[in-house]
C-alpha cells in the first residue's frame, strides 16, 4: 500500500472497520512511514479531547420521565436476570459517537481546527456538519408541521419510495415495517433514502389521532451527527439499551435491532418508547433469501 492508499483507510483502521488483510496492510504500512502514524495519532487525539467535553444534560422533562418510568418498571424481568435490569435501569451513559463524528463535534465544540489534517478528514468534516444542520432543520420542522419536514427530507436526499408489499424486495432484508406496526399506527408513507450518515428505510406513521411519527432504520450505530449537540441519555427499554435525544418537548429515541438500528421520531413518552422495542422484539429481522 502507498500513503494515499493508506490515509485513505486510517479513519475505519482507527474504528476497527477494516477487513483483517487491509487492517494488516494498513498496520505494517504506519510501520515504516513516520507520515502516515502521525495522520493516525491526530485521531486518537481527537478522540481524547472529545471524550474529555461534558455532553450537554438532559432538561428537566426528559429526566422526570426517566425516574417515573423506573418507578413504574419493575425491577425483575425475568428469573436470573433481576441484577441485570435493577443495574441496567439505574445507569445511564453518555452517548458517544464514531471517530468521524467526534471529529466534527470537537471542532465545531471547541475550535480545534488545526488538528484537521488531510483532505479525506476535511471532506468528511464538511459531509457530517452539512447533514446535522439539514437533520436538524428536519427535527425543527417535524414539530411545527410534520408533512412539510417529509417534503424538505425528500428534497434533500436521494431517494426511492417504497410500496408495502415490495418493502423486503428493494432493501434485501425485512425492516421494522415490513412486519406491520403496533395497534393504533398506520403506515402512511415509506422511502428509501441515501443520506451521508447511511442509507435507511424511512416510514411517516400516524396514530389515531392524526399526529404523526417518523421511523428510520439503518446500518449505523452511531446517530449523534444526526442530532449535534441536543441532550441525549442512554437507558434500559424493556431488554433494549436506549438512546433518547430530546428536541422542543419530543423525544427521539434509538436501539439495536438485530444488525440494523431502529431511530423514532416524534415520540411523546417512554411509554410509547417501550411499545416500540416491544414490538420490535416480536418481530426480529429476517433476510429475504
Amino acid at each position: 500500500m502507498n500513503c494515499p492508499e493508506v490515509q485513505e483507510l486510517l479513519s475505519a483502521y482507527y474504528d476497527g472497520e477494516l477487513d483483517e488483510a487491509r487492517s494488516s496492510a494498513v498496520a505494517a504500512h504506519i510501520e515504516t512511514c513516520a507520515e502516515c502514524k502521525a495522520e493516525l495519532d491526530v485521531f486518537a487525539k481527537l478522540t481524547r479531547l472529545t471524550e474529555s467535553l461534558d455532553a450537554p444534560a438532559p432538561s428537566d422533562q426528559i429526566w422526570n420521565q426517566i425516574q417515573q418510568h423506573l418507578h413504574d418498571s419493575p425491577t425483575t424481568d425475568q428469573t436470573g436476570k433481576d441484577n441485570h435490569h435493577t443495574t441496567g435501569r439505574r445507569n445511564f451513559f453518555k452517548w458517544g459517537g464514531g471517530t468521524l463524528a467526534a471529529v466534527f463535534l470537537l471542532a465545531v465544540g471547541t475550535g480545534w481546527w488545526f488538528f484537521q489534517s488531510g483532505r479525506e478528514v476535511k471532506e468528511h468534516q464538511h459531509n457530517h456538519q452539512q447533514f446535522t444542520a439539514e437533520f436538524g432543520q428536519y427535527l425543527d420542522l417535524f414539530t411545527q408541521d410534520p408533512s412539510a419536514a417529509q417534503q424538505f427530507l425528500l428534497a434533500k436526499y436521494q431517494n426511492q419510495p417504497l410500496q408495502e408489499g415490495q418493502i423486503p424486495e428493494k432493501t434485501g432484508y425485512k425492516p421494522f415495517i415490513s412486519k406491520g406496526l403496533p395497534a393504533d399506527y398506520r403506515l402512511e408513507s415509506a422511502h428509501l433514502f441515501k443520506m451521508p450518515c447511511c442509507t435507511c428505510v424511512q416510514a411517516v406513521c400516524k396514530r389515531n389521532d392524526g399526529s404523526t411519527l417518523a421511523i428510520f432504520e439503518h446500518d449505523k450505530e452511531e446517530t449523534s451527527e444526526w442530532f449535534g449537540d441536543r441532550p441525549n441519555v442512554c437507558i434500559a427499554c424493556k431488554d433494549r439499551k436506549c438512546c433518547l435525544v430530546e428536541f422542543d418537548q419530543q423525544i427521539a429515541a434509538s436501539w439495536k435491532r438485530g444488525s440494523h438500528y431502529i431511530t423514532l421520531i416524534g415520540v411523546r413518552d417512554l411509554d410509547e418508547v417501550d411499545r416500540f422495542v416491544t414490538w420490535s422484539n416480536k418481530h426480529q429481522p429476517t433476510a429475504t433469501n
